[in-house]
């Protein structure tokens, strides 16, 4: 079953995997969408058959943490530069981004998309600018991607 999510002409959805897995079998993700998939790292990625269905997709694993605990890490650093890059180069593009429950990473990735595309990276326009993911009663951002991916 779909919740409430953010749709519109930046995004096809922040969703969660479930959601993710339910609008690609419904058909209702265009192919010219950009796929990021964030995943747990004890979880499988998407087979390459759904991966493939779309014009550009990323898959990562990390934990939605905001330092290491134990075994347990964040985001890293390349991680961060390996998702900007995929923004940088799919910023003419919607994007389709899902993490686990579709609340957080996939949130902190949503606020690193709009600062990228509609602030030209700048943190401190975006911090003060107006974004559809901060405003959305579903997301609690995870700040740690979001500063991973544009950087401190």
């Amino acid at each position: 079953m779909l919740q409430n999510y953010i749709k519109n002409d930046l995004f096809q959805g922040i969703v969660s995997r479930q959601e993710f897995l339910l609008l690609h079998n419904e058909g209702l993700i265009p192919s010219d969408t950009a796929i990021i998939c964030i995943h747990d790292p004890d979880i499988e990625f998407h087979d390459k058959m759904i991966m493939r269905s779309y014009v550009e997709a990323l898959q990562i694993r990390f934990w939605d943490i905001e330092e290491a605990i134990g075994k347990y890490t964040p985001i890293t650093d390349e991680q961060g530069k390996l998702i900007r890059k995929f923004i940088e180069r799919n910023k003419d593009r919607s994007f389709l981004v899902h993490c686990m429950a579709g609340q957080s990473r996939s949130a902190g990735v949503g606020c690193a998309i709009e600062c990228i595309v509609n602030f030209n990276g700048s943190k401190y326009d975006y911090l003060t600018g107006a974004s559809d993911v901060k405003k959305h009663e579903r997301y609690s951002p995870n700040l740690v991607v979001f500063d991973a991916i544009i950087g401190s």
